[in-house]
């Protein structure tokens, strides 16, 4: 029975393994890696965007842009002391002028593929896309991410008008929608 314990340990540190995957060599010539910020800075400008590298509240690389009239933050993540980051996430958070429930994001959700939204604690809106960079990601690749991120924050105030919050207007609320940073 001794043997069954370490296959099941051997399977144990294999997943443990993959999920906190870093890129062991530098980022290659010609592709974007998050452990290397300047590529999707870069990257970002390429594709014809703001990339201004900056640093989050933690201390990790953060890129700031826009797109559709929202500003939107790409975050590092799985970073070692704040470099050699593993993977990317395009963030962005919005307050609707009327509230939203968990119904509304779980609307989206259901339809809705390459932005996850989710509802904050105090009531904004926050949408996420999720990217892993390991061994490194084309500009083909990237600028395709970048695209279908930047047709989902145009599609934002079009689900909004055609869900219209089942709660009662906040009087205090501004008129449409403001983006925020994301955190």
């Amino acid at each position: 029975m001794a043997w069954w314990r370490w296959i099941g340990s051997a399977f144990l540190v294999g997943c443990a393994s993959a999920a906190s995957a870093k890129d062991g060599e530098p980022c290659p010539k010609n592709l974007i890696c998050a452990s290397a910020p300047e590529t999707v800075g870069g990257a970002m400008i390429r594709a014809g965007y703001q990339g201004l590298i900056d640093t989050d509240n933690e201390g990790d690389p953060m890129i700031v842009s826009a797109a559709a009239g929202y500003k939107f933050s790409i975050l590092f993540y799985d970073c070692e002391a704040h470099r050699q980051c593993a993977s990317l996430q395009f963030s962005m958070r919005v307050t609707p002028s009327k509230p939203r429930d968990l119904a509304f994001v779980n609307k989206w959700n259901s339809e809705k593929r390459l932005a996850q939204m989710a509802l904050t604690k105090d009531g904004d809106l926050r949408l996420t896309h999720d990217m892993t960079t390991i061994g490194g990601v084309t500009h083909a690749n990237f600028s395709d991410t970048v695209e279908w991120w930047s047709s989902v924050l145009g599609n934002i105030n079009a689900f909004l008008t055609a869900n219209p919050s089942a709660a009662p207007a906040d009087a205090t609320a501004p008129a449409g929608t403001t983006a925020k940073r994301s955190s």
